[in-house]
């Protein structure tokens, strides 16, 4: 399946014309003499990896809940958690403001972090007065480093591209597609094979790659980059969804899984690498009002900084960053019950069988859309009860009708609730481990993260 490199795919690119366990604010670093020496020492050295790692649209209560979801569930922390526990980890709160708003798309948050300026909503990597600033990815490029995109959206979803390409309108992914070749982004991992035709694939076989169009394709080989994987029409399928889908199962990696290979395809560049990891579909859940399927996306991002941090052990000149662009959808675990404590009424205790109900849901409300699509309003009822276990009362039973009103009704079902359908303005998380960390400050603007990562690495 793969091809071995090719000592001219640059020549041939230049020729192609294809045209984001404690909490708190702040920064901390894990206690005790270990620690402090570890990160004093990362400071002497410099980066000659960057594994850049982005839960995209995850509001802080997502961490949270997916926490919870393991203690519960597994008896285990995040590994997330488990890293500020345990390692020297840099904390840091980071804005997410656009140039054109105090709320960013994913786009202009991406970019900001591409290009180390803010730049409007909507758009990769052209400033307001029109300017084409050179990308982190083609920066790393001519320093030799090898690059790679990997993330559970579409591959030429907002945030992957904002790191490497330059692009009007972010919703122009056939153009994203061919300028990531342009570009020469060596591995590229994720759905959307919607944007890459026959001819465009082929161009990429030409230049070297090798191209995964499934699961068993993508694992078959460890081979050296490039690599082109596209394991879906659009984005890929939710992780609740795949997790009760014996076919999912077989046909779709895990962000995980793609990330190891990514991994072993640049791991062997002399100068290093550049990886950005992505877990895209948590924005998505959110955007949906869907907690269920957003907590098990969490989790799936948490099994791939799993595969980082193994990564990391065994590198220690890796910078890692685990972040997120923006908050989505005003995610928040409530209270259930009566805060005065009645004997006679329910107590906030009721909020904790009634996460476990929502955590035993086995679909995303997209899915269950899709499978009642056209249907009558009762069968859709008797699909969602299906779909989540719960007995809705009558009363709820006349009100659903869609997955809007469904996610509605669930906010009394599973202390899940949410204030929006849309981003949120919030600051977020920003944690960074390795040689370069020390460069976070304890606050930051999206627009600084930039410049850190070059300075970090040496890369002018």
């Amino acid at each position: 399946m793969s091809q071995p490199r090719s000592s001219s795919r640059r020549d041939f690119l230049k020729f192609a014309g294809l045209g984001s366990l404690v909490f708190g604010a702040g920064s901390a670093r894990a206690l005790g003499a270990d620690g402090r020496e570890a990160s004093a020492n990362s400071a002497k050295r410099q980066a000659k990896n960057v594994i850049f790692m982005v839960s995209d649209g995850m509001c802080f209560s997502v961490l949270t809940a997916a926490q919870t979801y393991l203690t519960r569930t597994e008896k285990r922390s995040s590994h997330w958690m488990k890293m500020y526990a345990e390692r020297p980890v840099v904390r840091s709160l980071c804005e997410t403001d656009s140039a054109s708003g105090i709320v960013t798309d994913s786009a202009a948050a991406a970019s900001c972090w591409g290009i180390g300026e803010r730049i409007d909503n909507g758009v990769l990597n052209i400033t307001q007065d029109g300017r084409k600033p050179v990308t982190l990815v083609q920066k790393m490029n001519a320093a030799k480093k090898r690059c790679g995109l990997v993330t559970t959206a579409t591959a030429t979803h907002a945030t992957p591209a904002g790191f490497a390409v330059t692009v009007a309108k972010r919703s122009d992914q056939k153009a994203v597609a061919a300028q990531y070749l342009e570009r020469g982004v060596d591995v590229v991992l994720g759905g959307g094979t919607q944007y890459f035709n026959e001819d465009l694939q082929a161009a990429y076989r030409q230049a070297g790659y090798g191209v995964a169009l499934n699961r068993d394709q993508l694992l078959a080989d460890a081979g050296k980059a490039p690599l082109l994987g596209l394991f879906s029409k659009s984005h890929i399928p939710f992780e609740i969804d795949r997790l009760n889908s014996a076919e999912l199962k077989a046909s779709t990696p895990t962000l995980a899984e793609m990330t190891k290979v990514a991994l072993q395809r640049l791991s062997s560049a002399p100068e290093g690498f550049f990886l950005m990891v992505e877990g895209g579909r948590i924005d998505h859940a959110a955007h949906g009002n869907d907690g269920a399927a957003a907590i098990r996306e969490q989790v799936a991002f948490d099994e791939a900084i799993a595969t980082v941090l193994a990564f990391v052990d065994k590198n220690p000149d890796t910078l890692l960053i685990v972040t997120t662009d923006h908050g989505t959808g005003g995610f928040n675990v409530n209270g259930l019950g009566n805060e005065d404590f009645i004997s006679t009424a329910p107590s906030y205790s009721e909020s904790s069988p009634a996460f476990d109900r929502m955590t035993a849901f086995t679909s995303s409300l997209e899915l269950l859309a899709t499978k009642t699509k056209g249907k009558a309003a009762k069968d859709f009822v008797g699909a969602a009860e299906q779909a989540t276990g719960l007995k809705f009362s009558a009363e709820d039973r006349a009100k659903i009708v869609s997955t809007k009103t469904l996610s509605a009704a669930l906010m009394k079902y599973t202390s899940i609730g949410w204030t929006s359908n849309n981003h949120t303005g919030e600051m977020v998380e920003f944690c960074s481990s390795g040689p370069g960390s020390q460069l976070f400050t304890p606050h930051l603007r999206n627009d600084q993260v930039h410049a850190k990562i070059l300075q970090a690495t040496g890369v002018a």
